[in-house]
């Protein structure tokens, strides 16, 4: 019989491995992911409720878990919904995720989303596979299949853009040159103001990269760079996360050039491999054809795509 109970603080190391379980059935391997690291992510979070991840049971065995979050707008997100592999977990998961909107609709929320965007983070962003945040991956079918099921439809795809740092070869053409004789780099680590952002980020380092004339000081261009912070140990090491990005707004006589950002890349990049740092990667939705274009000319590939589920709840 399918049980349905709140969080346990025993429950940490099987939500860990049912995470592995549940991802390594679209992978070709399963997530970096133990107990210390689930734990570090999401269970020892100051925004944590325990009261909001819930747990099905078979015969007390642990086949599937959920967790859901409350946001702006009366939206709520699904960050997790993670099952076994046999038929028991899949109608475990049906139900888990039916008392998750009832759950949501009780706390006023009005919509529900499922997966994890690059702009929300809830402690998972980083958590492997989750990265910078693909919402549901596209290979993950049964997850898909489950919420076509239940009426949530797709209000966003969203792609992954990957470049490895030990093959990297920076595009060479003479504007980029240019900039290498007459602008400079300026470093500073970000400390993130916002207490409920600042807490899902803390497992990240985060350095801003500006570039800016050498002559007149005036900043072209900055990209944010998002490393594993050491004491937390939830992103794996071997990453990094391309995040936001900044160019001065277009005028009516100049439109704006992606130059600086390109440039910028071509600075991190050896670093990042000089640090053992495997991969540099960013997400993008895909109608953003604008900073996919850089990605292309970067010289970053597409390497997996997701999309964000969501359904209106009703009484």
């Amino acid at each position: 019989m399918i049980e349905i109970r709140e969080f346990k603080n025993a429950d940490v190391p099987l939500l860990a491995d049912l995470w592995c379980i549940h991802h390594a059935t679209y992978r070709t391997q399963p997530p970096a992911v133990t107990h210390t690291i689930f734990e570090q992510a999401v269970a020892s979070r100051l925004f944590f409720n325990p009261a909001r991840l819930l747990v099905a049971t078979e015969n007390r065995h642990i086949v599937a878990w959920c967790q859901w979050f409350a946001g702006e707008n009366h939206t709520a997100t699904l960050a997790a919904l993670c099952f076994h592999t046999n038929a028991v977990a899949v109608a475990a998961a049906s139900d888990l995720l039916r008392r998750a909107e009832q759950n949501a609709l009780a706390a006023d929320m009005r919509q529900i989303q499922v997966g994890v965007p690059f702009d929300l983070g809830w402690g998972y962003q980083g958590l492997d596979p989750i990265g910078h945040g693909v919402g549901i991956d596209v290979a993950d079918d049964r997850t898909n299949t489950l919420l076509e099921a239940y009426g949530y439809e797709e209000t966003k795809r969203i792609d992954r853009w990957e470049a490895t740092t030990a093959d990297y070869r920076a595009p060479v053409n003479r504007d980029l040159l240019l900039m290498r004789r007459s602008s400079k780099v300026k470093r500073e680590h970000i400390v993130i103001q916002q207490p409920r952002l600042a807490e899902s980020m803390s497992q990240f380092e985060v350095e801003r990269l500006s570039l800016a004339d050498i002559h007149s000081g005036t900043v072209l261009g900055s990209i944010e760079l998002w490393t594993s912070e050491p004491e937390a140990m939830v992103m794996p090491f071997g990453d990094a996360i391309l995040g936001d990005w900044a160019t001065p707004p277009a005028t009516s006589q100049v439109a704006p050039s992606d130059i600086p950002i390109r440039y910028l890349i071509s600075v991190v990049m050896p670093e990042l491999a000089q640090r053992r740092i495997r991969s540099l990667h960013r997400s993008l939705t895909t109608d953003n054809t604008i900073d996919a274009t850089t990605m292309i000319s970067a010289n970053f590939s597409r390497t997996s795509a997701g999309r964000v589920m969501a359904k209106r709840l009703t009484h």
